[in-house]
């Protein structure tokens, strides 16, 4: 499966099986998620087998169950983390996994209480993950010409960048970014006010760069 094929295939999963992931799974995950660590300095982390970050979570328009496994965004930088979580859904969704991103609707406190936080560091997001009991729907979006600021020539990969900004996931839909091409040079930007925006440049961010072959999961 091609990383937009992997894109197009996930979607937001509240309610999830009992089954556990398997520990080649999650031996591919952990590496994943050091590497990036690593490189882009966030602490992100991945907790399995614990139900308690979502125990009772409850939203307004859905509720999670049977979600064991999380991932928590945790960083100095909001973006950042967003870019990094972004890897580790689509590297979960090419394994067979489902997730869904949720900045309030799980235990706050049992999540923080299971990290030891560094000077300037927070959580900005939480990310349910596991076997789905569906692959979830696809979501409402904003068309091309909503998105897309484009000055002289447009790109030969133009085209699939704004499909894949498109399919990102951002905070309640809002899909707050606009995607400026200058003389070739493609950049993402926020637009307009929202929650959670900087989590979601990160997130749109990384939808732009592995079209563009400037990452890789």
């Amino acid at each position: 499966m091609d990383i937009m094929q992997i894109m197009k295939s996930r979607h937001s999963v509240r309610q999830y099986l009992d089954k556990p992931i398997e520990s080649e799974k999650r031996r591919i995950l952990d590496r994943l998620t050091d590497r990036l660590n690593m490189e882009y300095g966030t602490n992100v982390r991945i907790f399995y087998d614990d139900p308690s970050a979502f125990k009772n979570a409850t939203v307004s328009y859905g509720s999670f169950c049977g979600c064991n496994n999380y991932v928590v965004l945790v960083g100095k930088d909001a973006e950042a983390c967003g870019y990094v979580g972004e890897l580790i859904v689509l590297k979960a969704q090419e394994l067979g996994l489902n997730t869904c991103y949720t900045a309030l609707t799980y235990k706050r406190g049992a999540v923080k209480s299971k990290i030891t936080l560094e000077k300037g560091e927070k959580v900005h997001c939480n990310i349910a993950l596991g076997y789905g009991k569906t692959q979830g729907a696809t979501r409402k979006s904003k068309k091309y010409a909503d998105v897309v600021k484009l000055t002289g020539d447009k790109p030969e990969r133009f085209d699939e960048v704004v499909e894949a900004c498109l399919l990102a996931p951002t905070a309640v839909n809002q899909q707050k970014f606009r995607i400026i091409c200058e003389n070739g040079e493609i950049s993402v930007v926020k637009h307009g006010l929202g929650v959670c925006m900087d989590v979601d440049l990160g997130i749109v961010k990384a939808h732009k760069d592995l079209i563009l072959g400037i990452v890789s999961l």
